[in-house]
């Protein structure tokens, strides 16, 4: 005979396992375990990346035009400073022709040696600083507010004078056929651009007409000559050419 005992547990008691590993354990699924993302934070990872992303392209636009510029700059630079050089050499008028003077005496109407003198074409004619006066080395179509063309010459040019070729990327100078001969290509898009100002003696900023004297105190020929090199840029889609960079001395009498 079997006999089935029961223990009976008090109404309002729980019956405690009689040992801790026999406590009952809830195992979930691995399919229960696993969390998904939200759409709000697909969204939000989303921005965050897309927010990187323009910040690294801004980044790059900004660090393009800044060395486009540097290049630029760069470049004008060296060209004025070349026709700087240019200069050196030169007297301030044409010894030759007697310099700057009246061919009636004290009559300004009558000024002679200013500018280029007859049959100066090319830029190996160019003898004194007041030649320079209003010469374009180069393809500029515009020019800055008060600069006045007198002559137009292939530019832009070197210390010595020579026409400064463009250079292709693998560093050969660009070349094109004219008259059956092939000849170097200048410089595309860059003008020297020059200015020549009479000066007062005691203050350079301020311009005189270039038949300016004192009767027997100053000659017309012996006042300081302010000189201005501009560089022009003008791309292959612009209507324009600004100026990228300015060199200004002064020669005195």
């Amino acid at each position: 005979m079997v006999r089935v005992l029961f223990a009976l547990t008090p109404p309002g008691w729980s019956r405690a396992p009689r040992c801790a590993s026999c406590r009952l354990r809830t195992v979930s699924s691995p399919a229960a375990s696993v969390r998904g993302f939200t759409l709000l934070e697909t969204m939000l990872a989303l921005i965050i990346v897309l927010v990187g992303v323009l910040a690294v392209v801004q980044a790059q636009r900004s660090f393009l035009s800044t060395n486009a510029w540097s290049s630029h700059s760069a470049t004008a630079t060296y060209l004025a400073n070349e026709l700087r050089e240019f200069s050196r050499a030169l007297p301030r008028h044409d010894p030759t022709t007697g310099g700057l003077y009246f061919t009636t005496p004290g009559n300004p109407a009558t000024l002679t040696g200013w500018g280029p003198e007859p049959g100066e074409t090319t830029v190996e004619d160019i003898n004194d600083l007041d030649d320079l006066d209003g010469l374009v080395l180069g393809e500029a179509t515009t020019f800055p507010p008060g600069f006045t063309m007198r002559r137009r010459l292939p530019g832009p040019i070197n210390a010595f004078g020579e026409v400064i070729s463009e250079v292709l990327w693998d560093g050969s100078v660009e070349m094109v056929e004219i008259g059956g001969h092939e000849q170097p290509v200048s410089m595309r898009g860059w003008t020297q651009i020059v200015q020549v100002h009479k000066v007062n003696p005691y203050d350079y900023s301020q311009i005189v007409d270039p038949a300016t004297y004192v009767a027997g105190i100053r000659e017309v020929g012996s006042y300081p000559l302010r000189v201005t090199v501009t560089i022009l840029y003008q791309g292959p889609f612009e209507a324009e050419a600004p100026a990228v960079t300015s060199v200004t001395w002064v020669v005195p009498p």
